[in-house]
């Protein structure tokens, strides 16, 4: 299937499922297509999907049948959330086509480390392509230091953009905080594959329990929110990730004073 027409798949599933139906003129202006190739493309999804959609003539649109499950889409509730909060900080970047349907405010987008934009041109640039870099870097740990890196992978977590890079200097894989990057410009070492980080490609599971000091009504509210299967909540992440999210867990919640929540040994 064509990439333009699996786009518009995944937007009639988007608003079948997520939005109650879709319409000929939805389609048209979300894509920038007349009315004639919008019908077209939603009468192709119907000959391939025959079960999935019908057309209601009191609401004028085509709306999800009962027995009807997305392909093109994921169907689990978090991942359409985590749509919604992308298209939303997409749109701080550059007025993307909006399949959201609804609006969200992401509260978190307020505050964030600053960041260079020389020093992540560079980044991304080397990520790319494949260069090494030389990077005048702050440590919490060893203050000012000049590192030679070969980046491989943006993350994202603890609230703030980090890089996973081959550290010459130090001849092994290391995490850097992206917003601690002073400057940066290319190097001339050869360039270190991702391939050789076995903590970025090997997968661990951690495991973490409601703090059974908490009040009985946050553990059972913490029993909701997360469906914990036998009162355990389960991660499985990359092993470069795990400080991270064994330092998110077990923080402190800042009005009991203590951690949600704490880890079950294996």
């Amino acid at each position: 299937m064509k990439r333009d027409l699996l786009r518009r798949f995944a937007y009639i599933e988007t608003c079948l499922y997520w939005g109650g139906g879709v319409t000929a003129g939805q389609l048209g202006q979300t894509f920038g297509i007349t009315r004639q190739n919008a019908q077209a493309s939603i009468e192709a999804y119907r000959q391939q999907y025959p079960h999935n959609m019908v057309y209601n003539r009191s609401t004028k649109r085509h709306e999800a049948q009962a027995e009807s499950h997305p392909h093109c889409i994921n169907r689990e509730p978090r991942y359409y959330l985590n749509y919604l909060r992308g298209n939303s900080l997409t749109n701080h970047f550059w007025e993307d086509e909006d399949w959201g349907i609804l609006p969200i405010e992401d509260g978190d987008a307020l505050y964030r480390p600053h960041l260079d934009a020389k020093a992540v041109r560079f980044v991304v640039e080397a990520i790319q392509t494949k260069r090494p870099l030389e990077l005048y870097y702050h440590s919490k740990q060893s203050g000012d230091e000049n590192l030679i890196i070969a980046p491989h992978h943006l993350v994202y977590t603890s609230k703030r953009y980090h890089l996973r890079a081959y550290c010459y200097s130090k001849n092994k894989f290391i995490d850097l905080v992206l917003s601690r990057i002073v400057d940066a410009d290319f190097a001339h070492q050869e360039w270190v594959s991702s391939e050789e980080d076995e903590e970025w490609h090997n997968y661990i599971e951690l495991h973490f329990k409601p703090n059974p000091d908490l009040p009985e009504t946050l553990k059972r509210t913490l029993l909701l929110d997360f469906r914990l299967e036998k009162g355990v909540y389960t991660i499985k992440a990359r092993k470069a990730l795990k400080d991270y999210i064994e330092r998110d867990m077990l923080q402190l919640d800042w009005q009991l004073k203590i951690p949600l929540w704490l880890p079950v040994e294996s």
